[in-house]
């Protein structure tokens, strides 16, 4: 009866969404796609699906694939996304290794995922954090496809929506095979809202996990960059007033601006311009770096890590305004010291984990990013033990990965490598 009721809501919805999506920029980049999924050629078939929604989602996809290629699991995958960004970036890094491919997941329409499922004919689909699709769980079901969420969580926000809808959520649910939680939290949402409690599994959250090469100490590689990443519309006057204070008293800095929405980069070129030299770091890149601007705002995806590689410290943006934040591992991960705001509800056990063992620091306004910033630079000791602080919050959760993945290869069976 559920079945019957979503797909005739979806249905009646259409018109309305496509109407939306032909108009909105964001979606409208790959909405054809994802309501006509491409099905020309041929393909063999078998390949592990991993599912990410945006970039940070499918950052942690490759993480896994990574790892399970690895460490016994299947060698073929092919990764999904929802926002074009995403793909982009999944296509540019993974779509150029041999066995893997990248698409955008299509959306929740029967029509839509039975050609997409039909041509792929994925072994298993992994979904990284929550999105519980009931079309796509459906239809794997009728085709003996496991599905699996890792590092699932249910955030404040949605967990109310959810338990409203519990009826509902249980039929979706039920074609779940596995969810891995973040935390012990995560896993008492997932079984209020329906999910079997002998299905939900705790291992803690793969964020944190990078290849150990990554986290090497610093090698003398990093230059005079201080970067404010993944930045949000609320927050731009703090970080305007961030970059004046900090260029005031290190010239000889630059400083690279990241915002998470590719729209703003034009906002903020426009505003920085009028006191400094600015220049796009599409165009640094295509010149090897070589730039003698002050500001290099970040066009591109999927570089950030990059950046936050060769800086002496980051600030992760949409922690300022209630956005709920970033992903602040991400500077930690190559030994970068971090600040981030205190609107951090979606990484709560990740920013209280920092604070507590001072690998980072809580700033509210421009000028704490800029007294922050002054005290790791002036003070080597205590830049050296925020460094170490954070390699220790790191290499301390490598085994969650490990769990995830040791569960994920029980669920799909014996290695799946070249499975038709």
């Amino acid at each position: 009866m559920w079945k019957v009721i979503y797909n005739l809501l979806t249905l009646c919805a259409l018109p309305v969404f496509m109407i939306i999506g032909l108009t909105n920029a964001k979606m409208k980049k790959n909405f054809r796609d994802r309501l006509f999924p491409r099905v020309k050629g041929t393909t063999a078939g078998g390949a592990c699906m991993i599912h990410g929604a945006s970039i940070g989602e499918a950052i942690i996809s490759e993480s896994v694939a990574d790892y399970l290629a690895k460490n016994g699991g299947p060698d073929r995958f092919l990764f999904t996304a929802n926002t074009s960004y995403a793909e982009d970036m999944l296509k540019r890094k993974q779509g150029v290794k041999e066995g893997r491919e990248a698409a955008s997941l299509p959306f929740d329409l029967r029509f839509s995922v039975s050609s997409f499922l039909n041509h792929h004919r994925p072994s298993v689909i992994i979904i990284v954090e929550t999105e519980i699709w009931p079309n796509l769980i459906w239809e794997a079901g009728k085709r003996g496809i496991p599905v699996i969420i890792v590092n699932g969580r249910i955030s404040d926000s949605t967990i109310a929506t959810y338990r409203r809808l519990s009826v509902f959520m249980r039929s979706a649910l039920h074609g779940i095979d596995a969810v891995i939680a973040q935390s012990d939290e995560h896993r008492q949402r997932f079984i209020t809202i329906g999910m079997a409690p002998e299905r939900v599994f705790v291992t803690g959250n793969i964020k944190y996990y990078r290849p150990l090469a990554e986290n090497a100490p610093d090698n003398g590689a990093r230059e005079k960059i201080i970067t404010i990443g993944s930045i949000k519309e609320k927050e731009l006057d703090e970080v305007y007033s961030a970059v004046a204070l900090l260029k005031s008293d290190l010239p000889g800095y630059r400083l690279f601006i990241a915002p998470r929405e590719l729209h703003l980069v034009v906002t903020i070129e426009e505003e920085l311009a009028k006191t400094f030299r600015t220049a796009r770091y599409s165009r640094i890149r295509e010149e090897d770096g070589e730039t003698s601007a002050d500001i290099v705002v970040v066009d591109t995806v999927g570089d950030l890590m990059g950046i936050y590689a060769k800086s002496m410290a980051a600030f992760v943006g949409g922690s300022l305004a209630p956005y709920g934040g970033q992903n602040m591992l991400e500077p930690l991960f190559v030994g970068t010291p971090v600040l981030f705001g205190p609107h951090t509800e979606n990484f709560r056990d990740i920013a209280a984990s920092i604070l507590e063992r001072k690998a980072g620091f809580l700033v509210e306004t421009g000028r704490d990013i800029h007294r922050a910033v002054m005290r790791l630079l002036t003070d080597d000791a205590l830049y050296r033990s925020t460094q170490q602080a954070g390699f220790g919050i790191v290499a301390d959760q490598r085994h969650v990965m490990d769990e995830t993945a040791r569960i994920i290869r029980r669920l799909i069976g014996p290695s799946i490598k070249g499975a038709d």
